[in-house]
């Protein structure tokens, strides 16, 4: 390197640079305040660009529930047996009212009427009670064909069984299976057995309520008492499909399933963290799972019981139905909706 090549770079300035010139005094910028109506109006935007963000998360959530049958299923039970229980409860209340009123009227009129008399009034309908009349009335038609086009989709529901039927086949349990899995197996196969019954004699029936079956066997009263037959006997394998489920649940509840979580966090002392968080994540899965299996089926079991027996038979009024259907599709809804996140 010549000792004359200038380096890149000093420390020490070439030349004594000129001072720098002083800047001028100025009045320093003032800030202006936003108006009251540019505030509101900042406002205003903010809570549109949020209210626009949750709807589209809400949009997508809903999209992503409506891709899958189940889920669907889970959000059409949930809205229809609601809509059941509304309408029931607003009859019960309208009939109150209508009693009260009537009994009102019939003992201010008591004191005028004459031995023999009979007082006739016709009273103008509130315009309150007429729009409950009208919500009534419209829920129970809406949950009426909610509650038809869930059994009409249900028709193809053998192809499920079969497949679940088939997975199970070709899956079969090993020699180190365990008690539980061996119970978990036999009840499995079972529910399938009660819903293979459950599903043909739900078809049959309802294709018969559609016209769809003509034949003699079909026909006349002699059809009207086999499709009531039909419906009963559906509802009879639906119960011991619910009961099946009900002490599979219990199997697991006996093998540790559905644990505390205090319980669960001593299982997973010692392992490593990140196993350990893994192994905690599972745990919470299998043991909401096996409370919303619980909550569903304890829900249903007592309207399957309800609708396994003849019409004028059943111990579960509307209003009954409607929080039960309500409260086993809520619990299916929930857990599709969190997967939805």
């Amino acid at each position: 390197m010549a000792s004359d090549e200038r380096p890149a770079s000093t420390t020490i300035p070439s030349a004594t640079p000129k001072p720098a010139s002083s800047p001028s005094k100025s009045n320093p910028p003032t800030r202006t305040t936003p108006s009251a109506v540019q505030r509101i109006r900042i406002q205003a935007l903010r809570s549109l660009a949020l209210h626009v963000h949750r709807h589209d998360r809400f949009l997508v959530r809903l999209s992503a529930l409506l891709e899958s049958p189940a889920s669907t299923d889970a959000l059409l039970g949930t809205l229809g047996y609601t809509l059941e229980l509304l309408a029931a409860l607003l009859s019960r209340f309208l009939t109150h009212r209508l009693v009260s009123l009537a009994s009102s009227i019939a003992n201010k009129a008591e004191d005028v009427l004459l031995p023999g008399e009979t007082l006739v009034a016709t009273l103008p309908t509130p315009s309150s009670e007429k729009l409950l009349s009208q919500v009534a009335t419209g829920s129970k038609a809406l949950a009426a064909v909610i509650g038809d086009f869930r059994i009409f989709v249900r028709m193809w529901g053998l192809a499920g069984l079969y497949m679940w039927a088939r997975g199970l086949w070709n899956a079969p349990l090993g020699t180190e299976a365990g008690a539980k899995e061996r119970a978990v197996r036999r009840i499995t196969w079972a529910q399938i057995g009660s819903l293979v019954l459950f599903q043909v004699l739900e078809n049959g029936a309802y294709l018969a309520s559609k016209g769809v079956l003509t034949s003699d066997a079909w026909s006349g009263e002699a059809g009207k008492t086999r499709e009531g037959a039909w419906w009963v006997w559906s509802s009879r394998f639906w119960a011991a499909h619910v009961a099946l489920e009900l002490v599979r649940v219990g199997v697991l509840r006996y093998y540790g399933d559905g644990k505390l979580a205090s319980e669960t966090e001593k299982d997973v002392v010692g392992d490593g963290e990140k196993e350990g968080k893994l192994l905690m994540e599972q745990k919470r899965r299998e043991r909401w799972v096996w409370w919303r299996d619980a909550v569903s089926n304890i829900a249903y079991m007592p309207m399957t019981l309800h609708w396994s027996v003849e019409e004028e038979k059943g111990f579960l009024s509307d209003w009954g139905v409607g929080l039960l259907g309500a409260i086993a599709g809520g619990s299916l809804l929930l857990d599709a909706w969190k997967q939805t996140a």
